[in-house]
C-alpha cells in the first residue's frame, strides 16, 4: 500500500475544513455511538422527498467534496499500471480506488472511487427490503445482486430471516448522509460509523446493509448476538460475502463493529478472509503483493 500522496493530504485538509458544515440525509440511518442503532427514516416517502426539495444542498455539498479537476481522472492511469497477465499492480493511485480489480476494490477512509463512478451492472437484488428501501438502495452489481438471493436463500432453508434495508448508494445520496451524521453527532463521532462521501462501499454496488425482525429491522449491534446475526458470522462467506468491520479489528478498519454490513468479494477470496480472520484491508493487500 502507498503511502498518503501530497495530493492525499490536500484532499484531507480540505475535508476536513468543508465537512463541518455538511448534512447528508435529512433523517439519519445510521448509529450514534458504538453500541447504539441506526435511525431508520419513519417513511421512505419523507427520504425521498427530502433529496429532492433540498437539491441545492446536495449540490453544494457534492462541490465541498469534488477533488481537484485534476484527480479526478487519475484513476484512467490504472490502465498504464497493469501486469504481463492484465491484470492491474496497484491497489490505488494517489488515493484513488483502482476499479480493475473488479469484485476485489478496495475502498476505506484512504481510498476513494472516482466521484462520478457508478456500476454499469446494477440490478435490482430479488431479495425482501425494508419498506423505507428505495429503489436505488436495493441495487447492487448483478454478481453480488445473484449471490445476496443465494445467501438469503439459504438463510430462509436454516430458518433465518433477514431483509435487506441498503445496498447501493450514489456519491450525492452519501453527500445528504453523512453531512446529516456530522449535524446531528459532529464530525469525530460521525467518522467512526459514516463513511465520507466516495470512500463508501455501497457506492461500489458490492456491500449491502441487512437486518432481522429481531431487532426491529434496525441496524445495531445487537444483531450480532442473534440467531440472524451468528448465522451471517458463520456463512455469509459460502455466498462469497464478508463482515466487512469486526469489532476486533475497529482500529484498523476505523469503523465501529457492524454485524450487518456485507461486502462481496466472490467465495473464494470470502473463504480465504474467513479463515484468515483479518480485516479485508490487510487481506488484498498482502493478496496483490
Amino acid at each position: 500500500m502507498r503511502y498518503p500522496s501530497v495530493l492525499m493530504v490536500c484532499g484531507a485538509l480540505t475535508f476536513m475544513l468543508a465537512g463541518c458544515t455538511t448534512n447528508e440525509q435529512v433523517e439519519p440511518k445510521e448509529p450514534t455511538t458504538q453500541s447504539s442503532t441506526v435511525n431508520q427514516p419513519q417513511t421512505e416517502s419523507n427520504e425521498s422527498e427530502s433529496l429532492q426539495e433540498d437539491s441545492s444542498t446536495v449540490n453544494e455539498g457534492i462541490d465541498e467534496y469534488m477533488p481537484p479537476v485534476h484527480q479526478r481522472s487519475q484513476f484512467a492511469e490504472f490502465r498504464n499500471h497493469t501486469s504481463t497477465s492484465g491484470f492491474a499492480e496497484d491497489i490505488e493511485i494517489d488515493g484513488i480506488a483502482n476499479l480493475e480489480l473488479d469484485t476485489l476494490i478496495l475502498v476505506n477512509k484512504e481510498i476513494a472511487l472516482p466521484i462520478d463512478y457508478e456500476p454499469s451492472d446494477l440490478v435490482r437484488a430479488n431479495i425482501d427490503f425494508v419498506d423505507s428501501a428505495t429503489e436505488e438502495r436495493q441495487l447492487l452489481r448483478e454478481e453480488a445482486a445473484r449471490a445476496i438471493e443465494g445467501l438469503m436463500l439459504g438463510a430462509k432453508v436454516d430458518g433465518v430471516d433477514l431483509k435487506g434495508t441498503s445496498a447501493y448508494r450514489s456519491y450525492a445520496y452519501q453527500v445528504n448522509l453523512f453531512n446529516a451524521y456530522v449535524e446531528r453527532d459532529g464530525k469525530e463521532q460521525a467518522m467512526k460509523y459514516s463513511a465520507p462521501p466516495g470512500h463508501s462501499e455501497h457506492q461500489t454496488g458490492l456491500a449491502i446493509d441487512v437486518s432481522s425482525a429481531s431487532v426491529n429491522y434496525q441496524l445495531t449491534q445487537s444483531l450480532g448476538e442473534k440467531v440472524e446475526g451468528k448465522w451471517l458470522a458463520e456463512h455469509a462467506h459460502e455466498y462469497g460475502f464478508i463482515i466487512r468491520y469486526q469489532k476486533a479489528f475497529e482500529k484498523e478498519t476505523g469503523y465501529m463493529y457492524e454485524p450487518w454490513h456485507l461486502r462481496y468479494i466472490g467465495t473464494e477470496h470470502a473463504k480465504a478472509v474467513h479463515t484468515l480472520n483479518q480485516p479485508y484491508d490487510r487481506y488484498i493487500e498482502k493478496y496483490m503483493k
